[in-house]
């Protein structure tokens, strides 16, 4: 028995050592060494069928954005991240229709919007894409991470009351070691691509209110690796909260709880990491005297409360221009 528990302890620490220096050759970040030891580093797989890791240092920062002025003579290049409210063209939404990026940019010569928002996909999928296209030749001065709506059913892990215990063990060795990282991920992306398991679609069979809390915690793991790319190629980022319909009907609808802790959840992590929230529903409403305003912003479709028509993209446009260049 003895000699057994010894063999894996052996096995354990082999494959330990194997995954961090593989990991090294593939990063050349010599903190993937140091992880589990020095909670300040943080790991994470960016796509794992392309080997892309990110290892970066969690500090907090005194560094704010400032506010890029009209006034320059270079181009100002902004990158937009979102799901089908940032992509836009909803079909349904008549027969003009556009994005609120593109209106964005027809607000003034100067601005450049490379749009890499995808309906339907939420802050894993935006990750990908600041990780795969940012790079010393090609970056923006201007993010706007407008992942919200989506994020609700953005679960990768959930539990059940049987394997709770184990579960937090499992995230325990996860926090201190990249092999349980790699096969975490590993796990994921089999119950996802080939069993189907976690899908949005299986998801809604489920009460998703109860795994709230481990949607967020994906959002911020995606979120954060967003902040400190940025930081680190001193770009401007901003976390933006789109207004949607409910934010003009009923105070039942308003209240909807995972768009208040995902509102809650971003106050606190532009303020933790110096950073701009874009709050759009806030400025919306210092607009309007009541709650039953202008619905012909958004789509007139049944149980739609989200995408917006021509006018609502030109409106949602007008808003985030004025608070980043006006204010």
């Amino acid at each position: 028995m003895k000699n057994f528990f010894l063999a894996i302890c052996i096995t354990l620490f082999s494959l330990e050592l194997a995954c961090r220096v593989l990991i090294f050759f593939i990063t050349f970040n010599i903190n993937v060494l140091a992880y589990g030891f020095d909670k300040t580093i943080i790991f994470k797989v960016v796509d794992l069928s392309k080997f892309k890791f990110a290892i970066y240092t969690e500090k907090k920062t005194n560094l704010h954005n400032n506010k890029i002025k009209i006034d320059k003579d270079d181009k100002i290049i902004i990158w937009t991240f979102g799901g089908s409210t940032t992509e836009g063209y909803e079909p349904g939404c008549g027969h003009i229709t556009s994005s609120w990026p593109d209106e964005l940019e027809k607000l003034n010569p100067k601005i450049e919007i490379k749009n890499f928002a995808k309906a339907g996909s939420s802050s894993n999928f935006a990750i990908q894409e600041l990780f795969e296209n940012i790079n010393d030749r090609e970056k923006p001065q201007i993010i706007l991470w407008a992942n919200k709506v989506n994020e609700e059913f953005n679960i990768k892990e959930i539990e059940s009351d049987r394997m709770i215990i184990l579960q937090r063990i499992f995230k325990t060795l996860k926090l201190n070691s990249l092999f349980f990282n790699l096969y975490s991920e590993l796990i994921y992306k089999v119950k996802v691509h080939i069993f189907k398991i976690d899908m949005p679609e299986s998801q809604l069979k489920l009460d998703i209110t109860k795994f709230h809390e481990e949607s967020i915690k994906n959002y911020n793991s995606n979120t954060l690796l967003a902040i400190n790319l940025s930081k680190l190629n001193e770009i401007d980022f901003y976390i933006v909260s789109l207004f949607t319909k409910l934010n003009f009907i009923t105070k039942e609808f308003y209240e909807k709880k995972f768009y208040k802790l995902w509102e809650k959840n971003a106050q606190v992590l532009s303020k933790r990491h110096s950073i701009n929230y874009l709050d759009t529903q806030k400025l919306v409403m210092s607009q309007f005297n009541t709650m039953n305003s202008n619905l012909d912003y958004f789509c007139n479709k049944p149980g739609d409360f989200v995408h917006q028509t021509y006018v609502g993209n030109q409106f949602t446009a007008k808003i985030i221009y004025d608070y980043i260049f006006k204010n």
